[in-house]
């Protein structure tokens, strides 16, 4: 009886300890990217996958909708030069 819960505490800290490493993105140096999207006259904000997905997050509004939640968005010739 003593031996399966030892096997099972030791089992349950070497599963805690190894969480964080299941839970690291698989690509580290992804960056928050914004572009202005012509067509529609949206400016699109991609944001990496938060943990426990491997989607990103885009968000697009015009620029107004931007100033709205107080951020001034550059103009679309400002972002091409980048």
């Amino acid at each position: 009886m003593t031996s399966i819960i030892l096997k099972s505490l030791a089992l349950a800290s070497v599963l805690v300890a190894s969480a964080p490493a299941f839970a690291a993105p698989s690509d580290p140096q992804q960056k928050t990217v914004l572009k202005y999207e012509a067509k529609t006259g949206q400016y699109c904000l991609t944001e990496p996958a938060a943990t426990g997905t491997r989607i990103n997050r885009k968000t697009c509004r015009t620029s107004a909708q931007w100033s709205e939640a107080g951020l001034n968005m550059p103009k679309p010739t400002e972002l091409a030069q980048k």
